[in-house]
């Protein structure tokens, strides 16, 4: 399944609260696999990044992420490596 980030959270992703909402919400819909798309995303903490990162690794559901912007690609980044060293 197919989720525009932007459009469902936000052009602008500040507080990991948003994070964790956003895995909340795909562990309680059937599918097991969900592609999120960053392409409407302009900016993102490192707050918001490291709350997903562990949200996601404590999911069952299979998530990937799609068109995410360098700036967003070097935060999610290093927000994935202080989660999962």
């Amino acid at each position: 399944m197919l989720i525009n980030v932007g459009a469902e959270f936000g052009t602008h992703l500040e507080s990991g609260d948003i994070a964790t909402e956003l895995i909340d919400i795909l562990n309680k819909l059937p599918e097991k696999e969900f592609i999120l798309d960053f392409k409407d995303v302009i900016f993102i903490t490192m707050n918001f990044a490291q709350a997903y990162y562990m949200a996601k690794s404590v999911s069952s559901k299979k998530i990937s992420e799609i068109n995410l912007s360098d700036s967003i690609k070097v935060t999610m980044g290093a927000a994935d490596e202080a989660v999962n060293p």
